[in-house]
């Protein structure tokens, strides 16, 4: 028979659910990505000191693959994701090649996915000064070379791909973030103000409220504009293998390519590697192959100060603010995403 003291001691495990769970998740979540900003902020910050005390011997690195007679082959190597420092090494690379009197074709070797819509325009200007100059300019793909990668090269004289390269992706893309829906779970409540004279200003430009059909058909409208840019740049350089406007409108929709589909919709010249591209410039420019000199340009490796983007002694809060307002800024990209 069960006593009253052993009843007593049955007890009845209850779980209770609260409406506050889902909240504190967010708001942790959130607090784990200030925290992060803040963390990288930091790292930034204590290796400045060694960023300034490095020497900045330029962003332009040289190698001899092959020596031969006094006339050369240059070799600019266009690699990784276009940015602003990509864009401004590939400046200096053309400089050093256009200052050597030697030089007498060009091998644009591009492993790219493409990347900033500006940046990518640059080195495109800069190719051309090549291409002024008289210089023929033989195209060489490695693994990708997509998007803003074929939008720097496709005004090359002749293009080639290896047979495993992804290339096409004629287009335009912008990734933007609102933070309207976190920063009111998390009890932030942003203001931006606008000046009266100018109500338009905060239309597809305040990442701090959900956007509008209105923001996106703005936003819609710019990349438009950036994408008619790209499609006039590959119309100049492809005329002549696809003059059909039809034929390339169909082709520069936005879709990548295998070389050889490449190939057969007229975006390359041809398949194969980079001692190709080598012959092939060698004899557009008149030279008895093998007997040039090969030179490399390629960038030179940053120190790790130069690596996280640092480039002074001291870290501000108007850095800070810069780095954040960056992070948060609509970016316009011809860019493969992989």
């Amino acid at each position: 028979m069960e006593t009253h003291a052993e009843t007593n001691q049955q007890t009845t495990l209850k779980v209770v659910a609260t409406t506050g769970g889902f909240k504190t998740f967010v708001a942790f979540l959130a607090a784990m990505f200030i925290f992060l900003i803040v963390f990288l902020v930091g790292i930034i910050a204590g290796v400045s000191g060694f960023a300034a005390a490095t020497e900045d011997n330029g962003l332009v690195s040289t190698h001899v693959s092959h020596k031969g007679n006094n006339n050369t082959v240059a070799v600019l190597h266009i690699d990784g994701v276009i940015d602003g420092s990509n864009a401004s090494y590939a400046q200096q690379a053309i400089e050093k090649i256009l200052d050597d009197k030697h030089a007498r074709a060009v091998v644009l070797r591009v492993d790219s996915p493409g990347g900033d819509v500006t940046a990518s325009d640059e080195i495109w200007h800069n190719i051309q000064r090549l291409k002024e100059a008289g210089l023929p300019i033989i195209a060489s793909y490695g693994s990708v070379a997509a998007s803003g990668g074929y939008y720097i090269s496709c005004n090359a004289d002749h293009i080639l791909a290896q047979e495993t390269s992804i290339t096409g992706s004629i287009g335009v893309i912008a990734s933007i973030m609102t933070f309207q829906d976190l920063l009111e779970k998390i009890g932030v409540k942003p203001v931006t103000l606008i000046a009266k004279s100018s109500p338009e200003k905060s239309v597809a430009n305040d990442v701090y409220r959900n956007w509008t059909v209105k923001d996106k058909q703005k936003m819609n409208s710019i990349l438009q504009a950036m994408y008619a840019v790209f499609y006039d740049r590959v119309a100049e350089g492809r005329s002549s293998v696809i003059p059909d406007a039809k034929k390339l409108k169909a082709v520069a929709n936005g879709s990548a390519y295998t070389a050889q589909q490449a190939l057969d919709k007229g975006l390359i010249d041809g398949i194969g590697y980079l001692n190709n591209a080598v012959d092939i410039a060698e004899q557009r420019a008149s030279l008895q192959n093998g007997n040039a000199t090969v030179v490399h340009y390629s960038r030179a490796t940053p120190s790790f100060g130069g690596l996280l983007g640092v480039q002074s002694s001291e870290l501000t809060t108007s850095d800070v603010r810069s780095m954040l307002q960056e992070f948060t800024m609509p970016k316009l990209m011809y860019l493969y995403n992989q």
